[in-house]
């Protein structure tokens, strides 16, 4: 009967084997370069990172230090560039496929432009007309003001002066400010013609549209 009591030794193996299989042990190395180890996470390693090992000495994981605040602005920052390229890209694509759907050819990108230059070059020519016509008004006035080179000029023919200066420096920046544009249409559409080529180029094909239908 007493030896009914005795623990057999398989079972006095497993209840040893249970708790240690089930035990954890933290390493890490700190500061000064010694390796601590323990049941739980060291204190001395809090900013620093530590490694869980299984009970054959393998490691189950690697418990990374909490951040620096310059170590989270670091990884917003990059978080943020990372959303932004994408977003970028993202646009890119929408442009790319519209231009592919605008154009079905390069002839059809220099008629655009064409189109687009021409209406601004007739804005420039209305403009360079009245521009004359206020030439011709001045050379008048030059006139008339030869009478009175020695006396006082009137009012009038002052306010007329004035009136003539600014009608010609508003046509004046009128024809600067078209041609200005026209400089801006023509970058942009030659940064058009050099994307469809090189999408073309790359194996893009451009929407096909009824009318380019052979």
């Amino acid at each position: 009967m007493g030896r009914s009591l005795r623990p057999t030794l398989a079972a006095v193996m497993l209840l040893v084997a249970v708790p240690l299989a089930q035990a954890q042990l933290y390493v890490c190395t700190d500061a000064r370069g010694r390796t601590i180890s323990g049941d739980r996470p060291p204190a001395e390693c809090s900013d620093r990172a530590v490694r869980e090992l299984r009970s054959d000495g393998s490691v189950r994981r690697v418990i990374e230090p909490p951040m620096t605040a310059e170590q989270r602005a670091a990884r917003e920052a990059e978080a943020k560039r990372q959303r932004d390229e994408a977003d970028k890209q993202r646009s890119q694509m929408r442009r790319d496929l519209a231009l592919l759907e605008t154009y079905a050819s390069e002839a059809e990108i220099e008629d655009t432009r064409n189109r687009a230059l021409g209406s601004r070059q007739q804005l420039i020519e209305r403009a360079v007309n009245r521009l004359q016509e206020h030439e011709k008004e001045r050379k008048k006035l030059d006139i008339e003001a030869e009478f009175y080179v020695k006396r006082q000029m009137p009012d009038r023919l002052k306010r007329s002066f004035d009136a003539n200066a600014t009608l010609a420096r508003s046509e004046q920046r009128i024809i600067d400010d078209v041609r200005a544009d026209m400089d801006r249409v023509n970058a942009r559409f030659d940064s058009e013609l050099q994307r469809w080529r090189a999408l073309v180029t790359a194996g893009a094909q451009p929407v096909l549209r009824s009318g380019n239908a052979q």
